[in-house]
């Protein structure tokens, strides 16, 4: 299968669970005057219903021979102003329910849930569904009680565990759309030899000192990538670096000769085309020299690391180091400064774009060599909601963690799947990309820390990501805003 770099969209699909819980298994409750005992009572919602499923305990109910009593949950928005009835469960003394069954009975339950008390230990398990509505986000449930059956309802208690005034919607996922840099496989190899030049010299002696071993360090690391199938030398760097004694000119000079002449070195071996090999230079390393001295516990650290940071001309900076600690300048010569002589190399170097049987057996053998866009053509092949499709999704986030697409799908990935922890350990501890803010936030309302969701969500919405309005219009709702 070809992959076009240019139309392919990475659609996020993740199976949501069937059904989302929504509250607590409540404590038992016994109602007030049939002493009917409600346990186990839990409400749902699936598929734009809610439900509630409930033991209800009629051991200790006593009717007379002419008696029913109806039991009705009731669904009440958080203010009070919204309610919605479960279908009632009435139950019948003997002689009722056969009344019942001929259609003699009274008519206001005729069409609800009608069972027959009968024997000393009974408990009957019940089940009702309403449509769902944008306000049982917050709700509590309350027990009604009707006594004679004949629709004459007393409000009881609420059930304390079943009152939910808090509750998210789940967060929409985002569709994901890939560049055409997630098409690309450019990757790079770094090093550093410190290969040695007589003083003041730029000519190069490859048996000199330390030279034959050092040299060896770079050509093993361009031989690494010359070894490898389907892959293109692109650019070989050399990066001259020389140490802050003597004058800044002079250095300038020394540093930028030798790195040219070290890269001349290299192409005489390997005959790259023209162009591929080059060389920079920095004409003192006063940064590795701050390095060394602000993790050592020399002696006038802090005063030697004040001057380094001042705005003094380098060779003024060198000199004052010399002449203010001399004891201190003779050991950073002796045992820093030939550090900061040295050859930094990159070998930057491109793969060859692989079909999808080709990538199914690298994804096997080297998942480093393949773009995200490969990635998500092996994902989509084996289907986004399968655990096969995810496994791919969330190695291809470890391989590009750089990739702000890459982290942002195996993310929404774990969001989808309610792997709220997941989702935190991918997603970057300084958040800036605002895709990424959205999906961070999503994973704070879901855990109900609304402060942080709004804050994440107002983020996102500041960089483009027009779905986090309705997120917030939701936050400043269940904030009470």
């Amino acid at each position: 299968m070809k992959i076009d770099q240019y139309t392919l969209r990475a659609t996020l699909m993740v199976a949501a669970m069937s059904a989302t819980q929504w509250a607590s298994v409540a404590e038992a409750q016994t109602l007030s005057d049939t002493k009917t005992v409600v346990r186990n009572a839990v409400l749902t919602r699936q598929e734009g219903k809610m439900a509630l499923s409930m033991d209800v305990c009629l051991d200790e109910l006593s009717l007379n021979h002419k008696q029913s009593v109806a039991i009705r949950p009731v669904l009440v928005s958080k203010d009070g102003t919204q309610r919605v009835a479960f279908e009632p469960l009435v139950v019948d003394s003997r002689a009722q329910h056969v009344l019942y069954k001929r259609g003699q009975g009274v008519e206001t339950y005729r069409d609800a849930r009608h069972i027959k008390r009968s024997g000393n230990s009974q408990t009957e398990f019940y089940h009702s569904t309403i449509p769902y509505q944008p306000w049982m986000r917050s709700y509590q449930l309350q027990l009604e009680e009707d006594l004679c059956g004949c629709g004459d309802l007393t409000n009881l208690p609420y059930v304390p565990s079943l009152m939910r005034n808090q509750e998210p919607e789940r967060v929409p996922l985002m569709r994901v759309q890939l560049s055409p840099d997630d098409y690309k496989k450019e990757r790079q190899l770094e090093g550093r030899a410190y290969v040695d030049f007589r003083l003041d010299k730029i000519n190069l002696d490859p048996t000199y000192r330390r030279n034959p071993e050092e040299l060896k360090k770079i050509m093993a690391t361009i031989d690494e990538v010359r070894g490898k199938q389907d892959v293109s030398i692109e650019r070989v760097t050399i990066h001259g670096y020389a140490s802050p004694e003597g004058t800044y000119e002079h250095n300038t000079w020394l540093a930028e000769n030798r790195a040219a002449t070290l890269s001349n070195h290299i192409q005489k071996l390997y005959k790259f085309k023209p162009g591929v090999i080059g060389s920079t230079s920095t004409p003192e390393d006063w940064a590795g020299l701050r390095e060394y001295v602000d993790k050592s516990q020399i002696a006038e650290r802090t005063e030697i690391l004040s001057i380094i940071d001042s705005q003094m001309d380098p060779d003024a900076k060198n000199e004052r180091i010399k002449k203010q600690f001399p004891e201190r300048y003779r050991q950073l010569l002796a045992d820093v400064y030939p550090g900061l002589r040295h050859s930094d190399y990159v070998i930057q170097y491109s793969i060859r774009p692989y079909t999808l049987e080709e990538s199914r057996e690298v994804y096997r053998t080297h998942p480093q060599d393949l773009s995200l866009a490969e990635f998500v053509a092996l994902a989509q092949d084996a289907g986004m909601e399968t655990p096969e499709g995810q496994a791919i999704i969330y190695r291809a986030a470890e391989i590009h963690h750089d990739n702000p697409r890459a982290v942002l799908l195996a993310a929404q990935m774990a969001l989808g799947q309610n792997d709220y922890a997941r989702a935190e350990q991918i997603l970057p501890a300084n958040i800036k990309d605002p895709q990424q803010a959205y999906v961070l936030g999503g994973v704070r309302k879901m855990q109900l820390r609304f402060a942080e969701a709004k804050t994440l969500m107002e983020q996102a919405l500041r960089g483009g990501v027009s779905e986090a309005q309705a997120q917030l219009d939701e936050l400043r709702e269940l904030m009470g805003e």
